[in-house]
């Protein structure tokens, strides 16, 4: 019987990182929907801007979870650090993010209400993973400093 190294890791699905990249990935899904369904155009600046952040943010958190899923950073990019890549990735999308469900906030709409809570759902987790990101490289960086 021969036996294959697997090729994904079912662990990171079940693991908090995984977890969190998944409720991400369904909050910016719910935002976006929210918007879309709302009463006003979706071409006014706020509506637009929020979608743009959404669909940028769903994509970003999709490739950065099967990039770890599927070992991608290992084969393709051992040369580039994923910590610091995925520190800049969620701390984009979470500036991103507060700033989309602030402007959407301010009109008085349920649909805009709800899209911006589903956006401040997804500011805070890429906020925390981007603090997560950031202890780890604070700690590698420590670990292999040298004392002279």
């Amino acid at each position: 019987m021969m036996s294959g190294t697997q090729d994904y890791d079912r662990k990171y699905v079940r693991s908090i990182e995984g977890i969190c990249k998944l409720a991400c990935l369904l909050s910016s899904f719910i935002g976006f929907l929210c918007i879309l369904c709302a009463p006003v155009r979706v071409s006014n600046f706020r509506g637009s801007f929020y979608l743009a952040v959404a669909i940028i943010g769903f994509l970003a958190t999709l490739t950065l979870l099967l990039a770890r899923l599927l070992h991608l950073w290992q084969r393709l990019c051992c040369r580039c650090d994923s910590t610091l890549w995925s520190l800049g990735v969620h701390l984009a999308l979470a500036i991103s993010y507060f700033l989309a469900s602030g402007m959407v906030l301010s009109l008085d709409l349920a649909s805009y209400t709800a899209a911006a809570f589903f956006g401040l759902i997804a500011f805070s987790i890429n906020a925390v993973e981007a603090y997560v990101n950031w202890k780890r490289s604070r700690q590698r960086d420590m670990a292999t400093q040298t004392m002279a």
